[in-house]
């Protein structure tokens, strides 16, 4: 697993018939045809996430996981984990469309792509995934959510730099590496816009965190 390319470059209803109606669109990025084919078969099975295993890393079920259960003790294995998550989707919103708006090599096994996904209920969100090569297998790695308000606390633990972004009713905490431009740039009291992903390879405090992958300030 190339994990290393990736963590350098930062430092600097059930799926059925209902399928053939998702449709997406392609809006620009030129995206090599062997990733082509894995995003489009990871998306046609997303509403049954069994079904998607073959296009996702053990970290990627471990990411999806802790988001839904918010729980950082519970230590199943990771077949537990995704019977777990089959089980909660089955009561959530299908997907309908999804739209691939962004591409980006990162490595030579790492790739990002930025995807604006439409939901039953017409509630539209969009997300970035980074898709590494495992194996020989093109496979989704990590799912990077974006979260909006101001910068509450900021704190240093050990080589990071801690920001608590939200308001007084959500708030979430991002870590990037002390060393990285975020972690001088952004102050507390900044309205921000921050991307990043469930950090669960490591644990800090037994909290679950989010480990940054771009943040801008709002004007």
């Amino acid at each position: 697993m190339q994990v290393s390319v990736w963590k350098s470059w930062f430092h600097k209803i059930k799926l059925s018939g209902r399928t053939d109606r998702m449709y997406n669109v392609e809006t620009g990025p030129a995206i090599p045809e062997d990733i082509r084919v894995v995003i489009k078969q990871f998306f046609h099975t997303y509403n049954h996430f069994k079904g998607a295993r073959q296009f996702q890393t053990d970290t990627f079920i471990k990411e999806v996981f802790y988001a839904t259960k918010q729980d950082p003790r519970d230590q199943r294995s990771i077949d537990e984990m995704e019977t777990y998550i089959q089980s909660k989707n089955v009561n959530r919103l299908r997907l309908k469309s999804y739209v691939v708006d962004e591409y980006l090599r990162v490595g030579e096994k790492v790739c990002m792509i930025g995807v604006t996904r439409e939901f039953s209920n017409a509630h539209r969100n969009r997300v970035l995934y980074f898709i590494i090569e495992e194996e020989g297998t093109w496979r989704f790695h990590h799912i990077v959510r974006s979260h909006h308000g101001k910068i509450l606390e900021k704190f240093q633990v050990k080589e990071q730099v801690g920001f608590v972004v939200g308001d007084d009713k959500v708030a979430l905490l991002f870590l990037t590496h002390a060393d990285s431009a975020d972690a001088s740039t952004f102050m507390l009291g900044d309205y921000v816009h921050s991307e990043g992903y469930l950090e669960v390879e490591q644990e800090v405090s037994g909290q679950l965190y989010y480990r940054i992958v771009r943040m801008n300030r709002v004007h």
